[in-house]
């Protein structure tokens, strides 16, 4: 970002931004965080994002030939703020290859699309009304040849959130189907030459051989520092985006958790404590991944654990081999026992219902350790801190890693 440039202070209503940004602050002050976690995440080429707050006059984070048409489109929205960026390599190769294919829209199968963004719209043209029809229930969408929006009702934040989904469900969707059209002998040209495009601007696999701060911890004060310590470090190694994932620790009769939409680079203040014996912990705002920490804390001997959405992780606990009649159900219940690389794979979804992660994770966090879930991401756990945790979600991210392109090579 141009520290240089200084933007003009917005008058801020309430209707238009949350509770507690004061009316004097700057337009940079209030996206910089958005912005550089974009940018450290190379989800966009640095100085490439356009943040917009909307207001009674709009107010832009730069100066661009594009805002008279997402000013427009701000008047047409019920919008706190927008986000428009062409996203960075690979996935504005991703992006590319799906909206050119896609019908409509693309549909990532992933369990966190699934609930949060349903589908990514594609339109052919940038134009406000064009943009506004599918953004009356969508929350992102694809303009072909021109970038990725995504809106926010609450402040950039949520805009940024958005986006950084958008990203992770295209990466998922791409490679998944590449695995599988692969295996199906559907592969074709286009999509080969996208697929070698993209493996060009993969980021390193992620590992970590420790470093954290060394519990048991104690105190509250200690437990917060390296929760603090921990979540920067999982985003750090791209082993969860935005405000997905989540982490806790228990000390005696107390579990203490990341807080529901907390960004875990960012944790300060956003801890809940609970209560063992308390079932939703309420009024703390735990986060959703809460009945299953709580499960497993009761049911094992474990005092940290971590819950990210490695990539290769996600993608592989989706290449099932199995034909059965719960196809299209795999994220909810699954009969079958399945494996990648000695780590389970179990199914389940967010949260206390009669399939959620509480009934399926915890028997295999016991046993191993760690457990992927079925389109979601990883679970691990560890005795005293997140050293051993770290290591073994970067672990199986890396040997799931190593099991795809395994996969890919045996087929040619």
């Amino acid at each position: 970002m141009d520290t240089a440039r200084h933007l003009q202070v917005f008058d801020f209503t309430l209707a238009a931004f949350p509770a507690g940004v004061l009316i004097n602050k700057t337009m940079e002050t209030i996206i910089a965080p958005y912005e550089k976690r974009l940018y450290d995440r190379r989800l966009v080429p640095a100085g490439g994002a356009i943040f917009g707050i909307a207001g009674e006059k709009h107010r832009w984070s730069r100066r661009c030939g594009k805002i008279p048409v997402l000013s427009r489109l701000l008047d047409l929205i019920p919008a706190a703020s927008i986000l428009f960026a062409r996203p960075a390599e690979p996935y504005n190769t991703l992006f590319n290859y799906l909206a050119a294919t896609a019908s409509g829209a693309v549909c990532p199968d992933d369990s966190e699309t699934r609930a949060f963004l349903v589908d990514l719209p594609i339109i052919d043209r940038f134009s406000a009304d064009a943009m506004a029809r599918p953004l009356a229930s969508r929350k992102c969408l694809i303009i072909r040849d021109h970038g990725i929006l995504a809106v926010g009702q609450d402040g950039p934040s949520a805009a940024y959130v958005n986006f950084a989904a958008a990203c992770f469900a295209c990466f998922v969707k791409f490679f998944s189907d590449f695995l599988q059209d692969t295996q199906a002998g559907r592969m074709t040209a286009p999509q080969k030459k996208a697929f070698d495009d993209a493996v060009k601007n993969l980021p390193p696999a992620p590992a970590f051989a420790g470093g954290l701060v060394t519990g048991p911890f104690e105190t509250p004060e200690a437990v917060q520092a390296a929760m603090v310590e921990a979540g920067a470090q999982i985003v750090s190694l791209g082993l969860v985006d935005a405000c997905f994932g989540n982490l806790s620790y228990r000390v005696s009769n107390a579990l203490f958790i990341s807080k529901s939409g907390s960004f875990l680079d960012g944790l300060e203040g956003d801890i809940a404590r609970c209560a063992m014996e308390d079932p939703v912990c309420a009024g703390q705002n735990p986060s959703s991944e809460y009945p299953a920490h709580l499960e497993i804390y009761r049911s094992t001997d474990a005092g940290a654990i971590l819950h990210g959405h490695p990539l290769f992780s996600v993608i592989m606990s989706m290449d099932c081999p199995v034909a059965c009649d719960h196809r299209g159900d795999c994220h909810r219940r699954c009969p079958y026992e399945r494996n990648i690389r000695n780590t389970p794979v179990v199914s389940g979804e967010t949260g206390g219902g009669p399939f959620g992660l509480y009934t399926t994770v915890p028997a295999m966090i016991k046993e191993k350790k760690a457990a992927i879930v079925y389109g979601h991401g990883v679970f691990t756990a560890a005795a005293t801190d997140f050293n051993d945790a770290l290591a073994r979600m970067a672990g199986v991210e890396q040997r799931c890693r190593a099991a795809y392109f395994e996969a890919l090579n045996a087929l040619s």
